[in-house]
């Protein structure tokens, strides 16, 4: 179909048609707003930059909580464990904390320390442990017992060598049930310190 000229409104003829706006830019106009907008984007990126760090720092943490929240203290094999992983977890620490401070000593510092948190056993090691974290307590017995070997101090120093462990004891049960709150503790706020450059992994992940 085709229609004749004129055609419509002839009113319309005359009218020009002009031309749409330009789209408005998200780029600040002025020189102060983009200085402004600048700093802010590098302190955005700085700030995901470190959550990312902190987040890649305490992959150890996470696994050591990971293996706590499975572990049954009605298992032997699990319950035999439990020193080696305080111990370990104290030696990822550290090597968290040193190679973090990018040091220019911190391979022979790390070596250094690794001997020390290695070399430590029944009170040094839980006054180490309760030195590095102010929420735990393994030098501090708080079981009611007459038995000495179920504090703390002597579980972490014997627990891999008793020859039977009696699990059905409730006194023992509870001793273990103590230990391993300490240890969920330490691995979830514990603090390491450089003596020059203080470094905080105390927060939980």
């Amino acid at each position: 179909m085709s229609f004749e000229k004129p055609w419509g409104n002839y009113l319309l003829d005359a009218i020009v048609e002009t031309n749409a706006p330009q789209s408005i830019s998200f780029w600040p106009q002025t020189i102060a707003w983009q200085i402004i907008f600048v700093l802010l984007t590098i302190v955005i990126i700085k700030k995901i930059y470190q959550t990312w760090q902190h987040y890649q720092a305490n992959a150890y943490r996470r696994e050591a909580l990971a293996w706590l929240a499975q572990c049954s203290l009605t298992s032997e094999n699990d319950v035999r464990q439990l020193p080696a992983l305080l111990r370990k977890t104290a030696l990822l620490a550290n090597e968290v904390s040193q190679l973090e401070e990018n040091s220019l000593n911190s391979v022979s510092t790390i070596g250094k320390r690794r001997q020390e948190i290695t070399g430590l056993t029944g009170q040094s090691w839980t006054a180490w442990l309760d030195r590095h974290c102010k929420r735990s307590q393994f030098s501090k017995t708080t079981l009611l017992s007459s038995h000495v070997s179920l504090s703390n101090e002597a579980l972490l120093t014997q627990l891999a060598y008793i020859p039977h462990l009696d699990l059905n004891d409730s006194e023992f049960n509870n001793a273990l049930k103590q230990l391993c709150q300490q240890i969920t503790l330490w691995v979830q706020h514990h603090q390491l310190h450089d003596e020059d450059l203080p470094h905080d992994l105390g927060k939980e992940t």
